[in-house]
């Protein structure tokens, strides 16, 4: 017997859904782009979207790691970092010079796990450079 929901507000807070339950050796047989389940061997929810099964939570903590530098006269590459970036990955990383947020590809550009600053925002010798990594981990501790 079928359960649908259509056009139904779940909005008591001590209401729930429960999403389809089971292993990754147990996923459909043909899925379809949209569903979504909770996978017991990564212990994370996912969906199937462009032909592949993607994670779509983070379960649990994710730790938020700096690497901290100072800024010198000449020197416009820093490193290494705890973590490798090419370009395209800029949601892993934010990067501030005293203090002052910096643009991606505007201010700086990573080289594997060094980066490059280009016109930093406040570029004077002496500054604490902070770079936070994993801000778009799903890797949960």
């Amino acid at each position: 017997m079928a359960r649908l929901l259509k056009n139904t507000e779940i909005s008591t807070p001590s209401t729930a859904i429960r999403l389809p339950i089971g292993s990754s050796a147990v996923r459909p047989d043909q899925p379809v782009n949209g569903q979504l389940r909770f996978n017991t061997s990564t212990s994370k929810i996912e969906m199937y979207f462009a032909n592949v099964w993607n994670s779509v939570a983070k379960i649990g903590t994710v730790n938020i790691e700096e690497d901290v530098f100072t800024t010198a006269n000449a020197t416009v590459q820093y490193g290494p970092m705890s973590y490798s970036y090419e370009a395209g990955q800029e949601a892993n990383v934010q990067i501030y010079v005293g203090g002052v947020h910096q643009l991606p590809g505007t201010n700086y550009q990573f080289q594997g796990n060094t980066f490059v600053l280009i016109n930093p925002s406040n570029g004077t010798a002496g500054q604490t450079i902070s770079v936070f990594h994993n801000f778009n981990s799903t890797d949960a501790a």
